[in-house]
């Protein structure tokens, strides 16, 4: 297991809500059924542009990202503003209200996006440009890591060879054994990997090789969920020859057959689809509900430069169960 970088305070001071404390699990959100609900509104939903939701297995931590205003998002890759990591506790006092999680070693607000957490809680995964240091030539997204010590989130570090390369690592997924799912896209000249890799945790620490994942009928994938015991993964594409496509980034699930391969994708539908890109499929710990984010665009393929809208969802993961083959 690598070293992690010191211990240096990550955590901003987080005050608990004062006004109108709120207690009670998915912060004391009333909890949907099969129709999709924006979630938490005001709290983690407001007029910036949301995306991700993350919990820690226990339920008392609770992960987003939000766009703010500031600097390009990374060199190259231009936005209207920073994509920052906000963070929520559940205390004695009720939720904390979502606070800025500073995970950069000698940096500022993470610029963090597409987290997970590992099954133990002390692991958390993210997407960050690397490096961070100044004057360094590279400036591509991979996989960070920050492990939580004594209560509080560490300075995190890219993870090493060989999950990270040349490639883009991006969405990463923890299942049940710590192995780690993440997806990729090739920026060495076509030589690079790209699509959906997982790497089998290892006993001492680390992951091996990453190998590439077959799911039939879909050569390209975005934002992949897999389920803790590997079943079933959902994620997010625009899938060509689709005929039951809603929009132009839709939301898919494959089932794992009797042969250990993942089948042909199944449109969520107009129930969970909509026009716009629906993306950052998850599902919570415990496996009741299914969240994911919603992305507008003006015009609706300029992508994050043109980005006017964005907020989570969530529903019963009862939406998941209806497509599984009988």
């Amino acid at each position: 297991m690598m070293k992690l970088i010191a211990l240096i305070g990550v955590i901003m001071a987080a005050p608990a809500c004062t006004a109108d404390n709120v207690f009670g699990p998915y912060l004391g959100q009333t909890q949907p059924g099969l129709t999709p609900v924006p979630f938490a509104p005001g709290m983690v939903n407001t007029d910036a542009v949301e995306l991700n939701s993350v919990f820690t297995p226990d339920g008392r931590e609770f992960f987003f990202t939000r766009m703010v205003d500031g600097p390009d998002m990374q060199p190259g890759y231009p936005g209207k503003g920073r994509l920052i990591l906000f963070h929520s506790v559940l205390t004695a006092d009720g939720w904390t209200e979502p606070q800025p999680l500073r995970l950069f070693p000698g940096g500022p607000h993470a610029w963090a996006a597409d987290m997970s957490v590992s099954p133990d809680g002390r692991h958390l995964y993210f997407m960050g440009p690397h490096p961070v240091t100044e004057g360094s030539t590279r400036s591509d997204l991979n996989i960070w890591t920050s492990q939580k010590i004594d209560g509080v989130w560490s300075a995190a570090e890219p993870l090493p060879e060989p999950v990270n390369s040349l490639s883009q690592e991006v969405y990463s997924s923890v299942v049940a054994d710590g192995s780690l799912y993440f997806t990729t896209y090739p920026e060495d000249n076509g030589t690079g990997r790209g699509g959906l890799y997982r790497a089998q945790a290892l006993k001492g620490g680390g992951f091996a090789a990453p190998e590439k994942v077959a799911i039939a009928g879909a050569d390209s994938v975005g934002d992949t969920f897999v389920a803790p015991d590997e079943s079933y993964l959902v994620f997010s594409a625009s899938l060509p020859n689709d005929t039951n496509a809603v929009g132009g980034g839709d939301l898919y699930v494959s089932f794992k057959g009797a042969d250990g391969t993942f089948g042909a994708p199944i449109n969520m539908g107009p129930e969970v689809n909509s026009t716009d890109l629906d993306f950052c499929p998850v599902v919570s710990p415990d496996g009741k509900y299914f969240f994911f984010s919603r992305r507008r665009s003006d015009p609706a393929n300029g992508g994050w430069p043109k980005v006017v809208a964005g907020d989570v969802f969530w529903v019963s993961a009862g939406v998941i169960e209806r497509l599984r083959p009988e």
